[in-house]
């Protein structure tokens, strides 16, 4: 396989969306369930961030963790692998109020921006598993899975360790769809199709009890706006201009196009997502949401 970030000849790029569209098309079904709630952007800060990222903050935004809290019988405590910087650790504490006990980041460096009100943990995603305790219920990735190049394997890692506590959990993986293939170019080993999904859900399913969804988030409007708006200008800019330094983020009116589009699409449907929210729990917890109650 070829990884995306470390591409290095035109050749191998070729070869990379060969590869990807191949694997788009994996699996022999597309049994899995999907959800198709209806989010929220209140609140939310938007300048500087992409439909993509948009979506995945609504969604955030969005989850009833109070409930949460009800089902997992303890407060909410957030291990963030791949985690940055460390920004969902402000806002899952943000969103989740009253619900919100504790969150722990692990990825390879440690970002100056991380709080010191949370630990870190300098280590591989590959490892993720090593970490997680009898206190930790939530998992939590964001763009994080593709970059990871057995992803079932450390799906599996993972889950198995959380089952092994004996403690109600919930994973949630933030994961680009196909069309990312077209917005982000050469990304990480992989997207995701609901066909391969289905089939990582299939393995999972067949080792242990467990519940497995997902939500579609964003649609074809939001696809355009970023291939127009910050792919092509970005590219151009980058690659062909040689302007290291431009920003996609500075262009006038951007913020309000990207905003008009999330909110076009804001109630998530199967059609044409740009990236997937994959939930894997255990029996018997379900995710609710707020605006979904309204």
């Amino acid at each position: 396989m070829i990884n995306g970030d470390t591409i290095k000849n035109k050749k191998d790029k070729v070869l990379y969306f060969y590869q990807c569209l191949k694997d788009h098309k994996s699996g022999t079904t597309k049994n899995i369930q999907v959800d198709n709630p209806k989010l929220s952007i209140s609140n939310l800060e938007t300048f500087d961030k992409s439909p993509s990222r948009l979506f995945c903050d609504a969604f955030w935004n969005s989850i009833d963790y109070k409930n949460l809290e009800l089902q997992l019988k303890s407060k909410l405590t957030f291990f963030d692998i791949g985690c940055g910087s460390g920004e969902y650790g402000n806002l899952l504490k943000k969103f989740s109020g009253g619900s919100f006990g504790n969150y722990l980041g692990l990825d390879i460096y440690k970002s100056e921006r991380f709080s010191a009100e949370y630990n870190h943990i300098k280590d591989k995603a590959e490892n993720a598993y090593k970490f997680i305790d009898n206190e930790i219920n939530f998992i939590i990735s964001q763009s994080a899975l593709e970059h990871i190049e057995y992803d079932l394997l450390s799906l599996k890692q993972i889950t198995d360790k959380l089952i092994e506590n004996n403690k109600p959990f919930i994973q949630i993986h933030m994961i680009p769809a196909e069309k990312c293939l077209w917005l982000y170019l050469c990304h990480g080993w992989r997207q995701y199709s609901q066909k391969n999904l289905a089939t990582i859900s299939d393995e999972i399913k067949k080792l242990y009890s467990v519940n497995i969804s997902i939500v579609p988030l964003g649609g074809n409007r939001s696809f355009w706006t970023h291939l127009k708006y910050i792919t092509v200008p970005l590219y151009f800019n980058q690659s062909v201009l040689r302007k290291k330094k431009w920003k996609w983020s500075e262009q006038k009116n951007l913020e309000k196009k990207i905003v008009n589009a999330v909110k076009s699409e804001i109630v998530c449907n199967n059609n044409s997502p740009l990236f997937w929210a994959f939930l894997i729990s255990s029996n018997g917890i379900k995710i609710n949401y707020k605006s979904s109650n309204n």
